[in-house]
């Protein structure tokens, strides 16, 4: 039978070879074991943190270490697996990690815990790239139609109830079509991302802009009262035709490209389907006129 040492030593040697990184503390939280790869995942030698480092140290807060220890206590055989929280390395950046750790109860006192560390940074960041994609339009970079519509009505839901002024833009190209025909569809794609660029190019940073489909587009403008709406929407349009006709019409061919707009400003009483059907009908009512936008 093997001797007890003996194990010890290569139980250590299994602590010290494990690709996750291991902590443990004694009852009053100081780090008693921290492995080699906890020293990779937050720069710390371990001559540095075992006793010397508290466990809270290497939270963001010490709210963070007692809700791990609130977990712990509360599951009936003292342990926790899966539960994500965060790290801070000693340059001071914030890691998302998931902890499995475990009271250690010896003659029935709890004498500290050991965790098992599992980094997640490249898990999050692949996470924020898929999410991104699924509510970004692939041509122009804006936002798509499914992420408008889950935005519009989160918006409308607190315009409501904080009473404050919301307006929606439609906004669709007159004579894009055109351009496809004469230049082609390549060039038709970088009109639209010219139209995009332009969009976001005269909003203000708390405005959200969004390609609705094709040729069509959808600005939501956050506290902002009819009135500076408009100007926003006229502002918008004069750029876009300045822009075009010295980037655009010089090429052979070119036809020109104008915006038609409807502004329709969030009445309280509205649903979110109204009020898109109140913008578009004025977009239509703007572009069978070919004048500067209308708005209500």
């Amino acid at each position: 039978m093997q001797k007890l040492p003996s194990l010890v030593a290569d139980l250590q040697e299994l602590v010290s070879l494990s690709p996750d990184p291991i902590i443990a503390v004694n009852r009053a939280g100081v780090i008693v074991l921290f492995n080699k790869a906890a020293e990779r995942l937050l720069g710390y030698h371990g001559d540095e943190v075992i006793e010397r480092l508290a466990i809270t140290e290497v939270y963001p807060t010490a709210g963070h270490a007692r809700k791990v220890n609130k977990q712990m206590y509360a599951s009936p055989d003292r342990y926790i697996q899966g539960y994500e929280t965060q790290l801070v390395a000693k340059t001071g950046r914030v890691i998302d990690i998931r902890l499995s750790a475990k009271l250690i109860v010896r003659n029935g006192q709890d004498v500290g815990s050991i965790g098992f560390f599992h980094d997640l940074t490249e898990t999050k960041q692949l996470e924020a790239q898929l999410k991104q994609m699924s509510v970004t339009d692939n041509l122009t970079g804006l936002h798509n139609q499914r992420h408008f519509m889950s935005v519009l009505e989160t918006e409308i839901e607190r315009a409501r109830r904080h009473r404050r002024p919301l307006n929606l833009i439609c906004i669709d190209l007159d004579n894009f079509k055109q351009v496809n025909d004469i230049l082609g569809h390549l060039e038709g794609d970088n009109a639209l991302r010219f139209t995009s660029q332009t969009i976001q190019g005269e909003l203000r940073k708390v405005d959200m802009a969004f390609r609705y489909g094709g040729d069509e587009f959808m600005v939501l403008l956050l506290d902002t009262p009819g009135e500076e709406a408009r100007v926003i929407g006229r502002r918008l349009k004069a750029s876009f035709d300045r822009r075009w006709a010295e980037q655009w019409l010089p090429k052979p061919g070119c036809p020109m490209v104008s915006l038609s707009m409807g502004i329709a400003e969030f009445d309280q009483c509205e649903s979110t389907e109204e009020l898109m059907y109140r913008a578009d009908v004025l977009m239509y009512d703007s572009k069978k006129r070919s004048r500067p936008p209308v708005g209500q």
